[in-house]
């Protein structure tokens, strides 16, 4: 594949793998994950971390809730909430929204509870020659910046995991 547009200027790698791949990165592949996704985003992390779509028939989104608190939160949210995800969703989809209180079962792993990873040591010099050798031969200059970047960081990372 030629990285040229029609009128012979070069493309950013970036925009033909967008062109190529983007509506695999950004779309859902079935009516559940976006809804769940539409959720997730009208919601909020907080909310959805205690709660999830669980069905959506003749209008009526049926949203499970882990606690009774949440509960009368999201009751409180009611109309906040189905004016975002009307926003979010083709139009006719959505028109209600009901609550009911019992264990999650679909939480995403993106939202479930992870401890943050340490922070890596500033990259030492020896990391950061072994670096810009690897990237002297990348001819495009935005493109050696960005893959310097990816290295140093993998030789950091490595250096600092035992």
């Amino acid at each position: 594949m030629d990285n040229r547009s029609k009128s012979g200027a070069l493309v950013p790698v970036g925009t033909v793998i967008q062109q190529v791949a983007g509506h695999l990165l950004e779309q859902p592949r079935n009516k559940a994950q976006r809804l769940r996704r539409a959720w997730n985003q009208a919601a909020g992390e907080q909310v959805a971390l205690h709660s999830e779509p669980a069905r959506l028939s003749n209008g009526v989104l049926t949203v499970r809730v882990d606690s009774p608190v949440w509960n009368s939160q999201l009751h409180h949210l009611k109309g906040e909430l189905l004016t975002k995800l009307q926003g979010l969703l083709p139009d006719g989809t959505l028109r209600e929204l009901r609550f009911r209180q019992e264990s999650l079962r679909l939480l995403p792993d993106w939202l479930r509870s992870k401890p943050a990873p340490p922070p890596l040591p500033l990259p030492c010099e020896a990391d950061q020659q072994q670096a810009a050798a690897w990237v002297t031969q990348v001819a495009d200059p935005e493109l050696r910046a960005v893959l310097y970047n990816l290295v140093l960081t993998h030789l950091t990372r490595k250096r600092a995991d035992p």
